[in-house]
């Protein structure tokens, strides 16, 4: 594929979250973090492409392993914004009890994921493992990112809600986004 044709295909698979809603989609961490998380930098965006997905009767997806890492990113964020001077991992290993003020709030966020109509939590495949590694192998994706992509490839998502330009690595994924970065690279 030429240069040319490879800029046209990805310009057809970038959108911005106001330029349309699909109707089925995978959320990455990076999309719940952003809406979950007040401080968050896309914290704006992402609370309105949810109200959009809501307004909509999209149907998401998330896994469990997506949500192990948002309570893994939002514990760090809360426990750095009580402790700014100091490592997240020098706070946790001095007191591992630190991160329990912060657990009533994930269990929230993970009752208000489960009790909506829409949002399907669903889990990896054991033989999953193999998809992830041939991902890994075949578009240069961290572990995590290649059993999402596993994990879409499953349930038959090709839309993906996220924050993370690693995913640009994979032609057949549509990226839904609000990151200037990543927007950028449909321009081009």
């Amino acid at each position: 594929m030429s240069n040319y044709a490879k800029m046209q295909a990805m310009k057809r698979r970038i959108y911005s979250f106001v330029d349309f809603v699909p109707s089925v989609l995978y959320w990455d961490a990076s999309f719940i973090v952003n809406f979950a998380y007040p401080a968050a930098k896309y914290h704006l965006e992402a609370a309105n492409f949810l109200s959009q997905l809501d307004d909509a009767h999209a149907v998401s997806y998330i896994s469990t392993l997506t949500l192990d890492e948002v309570y893994f990113v939002l514990l760090q964020a809360k426990v750095s914004e009580a402790y700014p001077q100091v490592s997240f991992w020098r706070v946790y290993r001095a007191n591992p009890a630190i991160i329990v003020p912060y657990l009533d709030e994930l269990e929230r966020l993970t009752e208000e994921l489960y009790a909506h109509p829409r949002i399907r939590v669903v889990t990896a495949n054991p033989i999953l493992s193999f998809s992830a590694l041939s991902n890994m192998r075949r578009y240069h994706l961290l572990p995590r990112d290649a059993y999402h992509l596993a994990i879409m490839r499953q349930n038959g998502i090709v839309h993906i809600a996220t924050m993370n330009s690693d995913f640009l690595s994979v032609p057949d994924l549509i990226i839904h986004t609000c990151v200037p970065s990543i927007l950028a690279q449909a321009k081009r």
